[in-house]
């Protein structure tokens, strides 16, 4: 009787955990009301998207080794994601393909004046994500955890394996999500949008909201502001760290961008402040094109934009 046949895990830096999906991107004047005329687009595009898989794109550009445990299914916006990550160097050993099963795709609508967007997500038809010892393998095989709010089980449970390791789990929160609290204290690092603290905790005050958050577990939080950069609080200190200014195309993908780069940060074991600012240089650059991976850049790259803006700083 022949033995069962066992596929090594690679060894990897960043695992993540979540959402993904297929977008297609226009750029428009404005958003058209229903049955108006025909509107023109100035551009368009098609891209791989989702919070966490696109913060390990990002991290993989900058150079770390990534891995996503996520679910598709083998239609052509499946086989494009799982294509689109394949080129970043994302590795896809533990990422689910379902067959007859629908993937997510989003439109996403780009304001041409400014970059900002509005998103239309069908969320399609994968099954939650259960998992197995093999996940448990692949997850523990990293130093990072990068969850993203969604098959939330799976993420509790994949932070309780990090944990028992010693490693680190990061959260991106983007709204409140039903038993988030749950998950809240596995998680060593918080990163935010602007709108989540108030909306999570009731607290009016940014200050107030952060320690609210670092009580049910977190160690640091992060708040993003866009083009203004990012607050990052810990237990005794919180400071801004400035955005950086660029010819903005699309600020798709901005987020999830900064996400992965602040991971990459930590991964360097560097402070906080210094993982803030490349976070925010990566971000930025992210926004110099449509699509929200197109543009995301290499670390040398990222390092230049905050090396040019520190030498005319330091000039002026």
């Amino acid at each position: 009787m022949e033995g069962k046949t066992t596929v090594a895990m690679p060894v990897l830096e960043i695992v993540g955990l979540g959402y993904c999906s297929w977008d297609y991107l226009g750029i428009v004047s404005s958003v058209p009301p229903f049955d108006s005329p025909t509107v023109s687009m100035a551009d368009f595009a098609a891209s791989a998207g989702g919070p966490a898989s696109t913060a390990l794109a990002a991290a993989a550009r900058l150079g770390a080794s990534t891995g996503f445990i996520g679910t598709v299914g083998d239609d052509e916006p499946g086989c494009q994601i799982r294509a689109a990550l394949s080129r970043d160097g994302v590795d896809l050993q533990r990422m689910r393909l379902e067959g007859g099963a629908r993937t997510p795709v989003c439109l996403v609508l780009v304001e041409g004046q400014s970059g900002r967007r509005t998103i239309l997500c069908y969320r399609g038809t994968p099954s939650v994500i259960t998992l197995g010892e093999q996940d448990r393998t692949y997850v523990q095989s990293s130093r990072f955890l990068h969850l993203d709010g969604h098959h939330l089980a799976a993420a509790i449970v994949a932070a309780r394996w990090m944990h028992e390791i010693g490693g680190t789990v990061v959260l991106d929160a983007n709204k409140p999500r039903e038993g988030l609290d749950q998950l809240l204290p596995w998680v060593n690092v918080l990163i935010t949008n602007q709108y989540f603290p108030q909306a999570f905790t009731g607290h009016e005050r940014r200050e107030d909201a952060a320690n609210a958050l670092m009580e049910m577990g977190p160690q640091i939080v992060v708040t993003t502001l866009g083009q203004d950069g990012c607050v990052c609080f810990t237990s005794d200190r919180n400071w801004h760290s400035p955005g950086f200014v660029v010819p903005v195309v699309d600020t798709t993908g901005a987020g999830d961008a900064f996400h992965g780069a602040f991971v990459f940060g930590m991964l360097q074991g560097w402070a906080i402040e210094r993982a803030a600012q490349l976070a925010n240089a990566v971000a930025a650059l992210n926004c110099t094109a449509l699509g929200g991976r197109a543009a995301l850049p290499t670390l040398q790259q990222a390092l230049a934009l905050v090396d040019a803006v520190r030498d005319r700083t330091t000039q002026s």
